[in-house]
């Protein structure tokens, strides 16, 4: 079968069903021009090409079940919040995946479906470069800088991201950029410095904990990880440190996670 991405968001969800599986290495073909990457209940992720790298898109598809969709009268629609987020980060410089566009497809007394639309990033993610053997202390300490350079950046420019882990940032093949970020469906864009606040903690302490838990970096790399995003923002590392380590577990991060992931999704914000 083909695959078009200016197929309405429920069409897509019926052909992504039907196309073959795979992962981001995998490269598609005149026969198999879409390659289906996730498959879950209510999200498929679709990559398409005609033609060289630069023509590959990646397509999300969300499916809010009929009993769910009274939310979604109240809330942004998942697409949509990824797409402007992404928007604003790409109107910043930032290097994130390129957004290209978003649908909707809404009945009553249908599932309600939404797609996102986003350039190719090839490449391999962080905790896959990570946990290559043969790495040695240069190599690492140098992606572990970089990704702290970029995560401070985005609280510069008043974006805080939300999702930030290891597996979210691509380790570029071919690009102007050593590395970009992908998965922006929490982020909170402020259009103000946020480096101080406690939503930008939340993002160091998402990356710190995931250094030390997923990807078992030796604690001088995440000793690092401070010292470079206080280089790039101007804050004193050993202080930022103190407050990520005073906070154990995610109970400590509790209302962070809720307000960016839930208060901040809906049209009408309680506060």
């Amino acid at each position: 079968m083909s695959w078009d991405f200016a197929q309405s968001p429920d069409q897509a969800w019926q052909n992504a069903g039907q196309l073959a599986g795979g992962n981001g290495g995998s490269d598609p073909s005149a026969d198999h021009p879409g390659i289906l990457i996730q498959d879950e209940s209510r999200i498929r992720i679709v990559m398409s090409a005609t033609g060289d790298l630069s023509t590959r898109r990646i397509s999300k598809i969300y499916r809010t079940p009929l009993a769910l969709t009274w939310r979604d009268l109240f809330r942004y629609p998942q697409a949509q919040r990824e797409f402007e987020n992404l928007q604003y980060a790409f109107q910043k410089g930032l290097p994130v995946a390129e957004p290209l566009g978003f649908g909707l497809k809404r009945f009553p007394g249908r599932d309600w479906f939404s797609q996102l639309t986003t350039g190719y990033l090839e490449g391999a993610t962080l905790r896959d470069v990570l946990g290559q053997p043969g790495r040695d202390e240069e190599e690492l300490a140098a992606l572990v800088g970089e990704a702290a350079r970029l995560v401070a950046r985005m609280h510069k420019a008043g974006l805080i991201w939300g999702t930030a882990h290891s597996g979210n940032f691509m380790v570029n093949s071919k690009s102007g950029n050593p590395m970009s970020a992908f998965d922006f469906p929490y982020a909170l864009c402020t259009d103000k410095n946020m480096v101080g606040s406690r939503f930008a903690l939340y993002d160091v302490w998402n990356m710190t904990v995931d250094f030390r838990t997923q990807c078992r970096l030796e604690p001088s790399l995440v000793d690092l990880f401070f010292e470079a995003y206080g280089d790039e923002t101007g804050t004193d590392p050993v202080i930022l440190q103190s407050q990520v380590n005073a906070r154990r577990g995610r109970k400590a991060v509790f209302w962070e996670r809720l307000y960016i992931r839930t208060v901040r999704s809906f049209r009408l914000r309680p506060f």
